[in-house]
């Protein structure tokens, strides 16, 4: 089986994300964020990307929006192009002109979405075989999908959150190759549900402890996955698929509702 390989990524290194002082998602909590932890947890999630031969692209955080370390929802990248983000929450707009400065000064294309469209990025949108699935219900807009298939020109697939735990998609949804995708049925309506199963040949759940553990969150390189440690029976239905396991312990970030998937924005 073909497998995607990931050559080049973007990351924020977390210099201010101790600082974090708000709760926008049911995860975060304020206040409790050991930054020096924090640190050393991302630099090991680096070192592994390091040995998976993954060129790092680092930009600096700035003060004022200690959630910009989460590089995955601020745009979609696609060759040379940008489409930015749109947060919903003010407390995370700040975040988009730094972001869009790094990707102007190394030669990428900006695209932004009309001022009333709402959409954040990787952690919402995964681009598997000819489709997009989009995460809806929380951070979306209602006209997301049809302008994401305008702009992209591929069938947009929206995938209904009921569950405000899992709020962008990269907490209950991981696409694996090009026929297995994991998924958390209860964090979607009951036409989701229908949909997914109608639409992908090998449809693995994950059970709450998994996701609650930020299986999900996970990236896949070739035949390796970076998973949150912790995590063994999903390491264990992972080894059965024949991939490797590379655990690293992102704790701190979870505390802002964030792990491996959202510290990564894929640019090649």
């Amino acid at each position: 089986m073909k497998h995607t390989v990931i050559k080049k990524i973007l990351v924020c290194k977390p210099l201010y994300f101790a600082t974090l002082n708000y709760a926008i998602n049911p995860w975060m909590k304020p206040g409790t964020i050991d930054g020096k932890k924090a640190m050393q947890q991302w630099e090991e999630l680096i070192r592994i990307y390091k040995d998976l031969d993954v060129t790092i692209e680092t930009i600096g955080q700035h003060k004022g929006v200690p959630d910009m370390v989460f590089a995955t929802d601020q745009g979609i990248v696609k060759g040379n192009t940008v489409l930015m983000s749109h947060f919903r929450h003010p407390e995370r707009q700040g975040e988009t002109k730094y972001y869009e400065k790094w990707f102007t000064d190394h030669g990428y294309t900006i695209h932004h979405l009309p001022k009333h469209i709402f959409f954040e990025g990787n952690g919402e949108t995964y681009f598997w075989n000819d489709i997009i699935f989009l995460s809806t219900g929380y951070r979306s807009s209602e006209e997301t999908p049809q302008v994401l298939e305008q702009i992209f020109d591929r069938e947009v697939v929206p995938v209904h959150v009921i569950d405000p735990e899992f709020y962008h998609l990269d907490m209950s949804f991981l696409p694996i190759n090009k026929e297995t995708v994991f998924y958390y049925p209860e964090a979607y309506d009951e036409q989701t549900q229908r949909i997914l199963k109608e639409r992908i040949p090998n449809l693995v759940e994950f059970s709450r402890g998994e996701v609650e553990g930020f299986a999900a969150n996970s990236v896949v390189t070739d035949h390796h996955v970076v998973v949150q440690s912790g995590n063994k029976t999903f390491e264990e239905k992972l080894h059965k698929l024949g991939y490797e396991i590379h655990p690293v312990d992102l704790s701190e970030f979870k505390k802002s509702g964030g792990g491996i998937h959202c510290l990564t924005n894929i640019l090649e």
